[in-house]
């Protein structure tokens, strides 16, 4: 009797996991929604705050032609709904960093680490370098004080990784160790315009296969800044990371963009505090900018506290100068570009 009872126990526990697994099989992940040749996928659409929402700070992966090619930003807890959304990024190129406040940063190095590890699950090395673009510094210190708020990113990239002082420079050796001396870590990273007077759209990258990419300075107080424009087979993904969007610098990157992801992260009388006017875009002025450049689509993202209870309102303002298609973005949403069905 106990034997036999042990025997059902343990076929309950298998059928319990066979339906465990087969429920898994049957949930169709982030990275099989991907097709064509440019998409995007989401894995944060949130901002600085932890809410129960439980968005993701402000992360986004590019792919061309189905591969993951591009990071842009990667905040706190981007690296989970990167696990969940199922893409091996082994052979990931680049990652664009808008700014170095730590909702866009905070999650770099495990994206990183977890890049040798996916390698090494496909049986695979990797020696070629990972490319971190991001702005070079612009000189505004502390108030009262000559100490540079923000490095450039080039010194923020060695303070992580570079030998023999970098905080995370155990990854030169973990590299190697976990791939049998295959793979080596190595990285080179690329100090953009960060003054935004006078800056005009520059050419970051082009590739051999047609990808472009290209940044412009964009104000976001005193913090360095630039937003970002990805164009492959005559698409494109324009990308503000968090600005205020004065002047002409946002439309000039958005011009006829077929997408384009906006800081969403005020509203434009909220909060009151006017701190977060000088850094954010208000929903009439992005509006103004996605008119203006006549984009295709707008995606609503960075949301905060402020705005997530509020995104009628907010799409309400911005329909006032822009007639285009507005979605609110949600992580691990994937928007293929040509597809009108999103």
């Amino acid at each position: 009797m106990k034997y036999a009872k042990g025997i059902t126990i343990s076929i309950t526990a298998l059928l319990s996991l066979l339906f465990i697994t087969t429920s898994w099989a049957d949930e169709k992940l982030a990275v099989d929604k991907v097709e064509g040749p440019l998409s995007v996928m989401i894995l944060g659409s949130g901002g600085p705050i932890a809410t129960s929402i439980g968005r993701a700070s402000a992360g986004y992966l590019i792919f061309v032609e189905g591969e993951p090619r591009i990071l842009m930003d990667v905040g706190g807890g981007t690296y989970q709904r990167l696990a969940k959304s199922g893409v091996n990024i082994r052979n990931l190129d680049i990652v664009l960093l808008s700014h170095l406040h730590i909702d866009h940063t905070a999650d770099l190095s495990a994206v990183i680490k977890t890049l040798y590890f996916h390698n090494n699950l496909a049986g695979t090395a990797r020696t070629a370098p990972i490319h971190i673009y991001g702005p070079a510094a612009n000189g505004a210190t502390f108030p009262g004080s000559d100490v540079t708020q923000y490095p450039a990113t080039t010194v923020y990239s060695d303070g992580q990784y570079a030998m023999p002082n970098g905080v995370e420079r155990y990854l030169n050796i973990f590299a190697k160790a976990i791939s049998g001396g295959r793979s080596s870590f190595s990285y080179v990273a690329h100090d953009l315009n960060s003054m935004v007077s006078g800056a005009t759209v520059e050419e970051v990258l082009r590739s051999d296969d047609g990808l472009v990419i290209e940044a412009i300075a964009v104000d976001h107080g005193p913090v360095p800044a630039v937003a970002y424009r990805v164009s492959y087979k005559g698409y494109s993904i324009v990308y503000s990371g968090d600005t205020k969007s004065t002047g002409p610098n946002m439309v000039a990157i958005a011009q006829d963009a077929d997408l384009l992801i906006y800081d969403t992260a005020i509203t434009d009388t909220l909060p009151p505090n006017p701190v977060f006017h000088a850094l954010h875009t208000s929903p009439t002025r992005m509006g103004e900018v996605a008119g203006d450049a006549e984009v295709k689509k707008l995606v609503l993202s960075h949301i905060t506290p402020v705005t997530e209870t509020r995104l009628d309102q907010v799409k309400d303002l911005v329909r006032v100068n822009f007639d285009g298609k507005i979605k609110a973005a949600k992580d691990l949403k994937v928007f293929n570009l040509g597809d009108d069905h999103d």
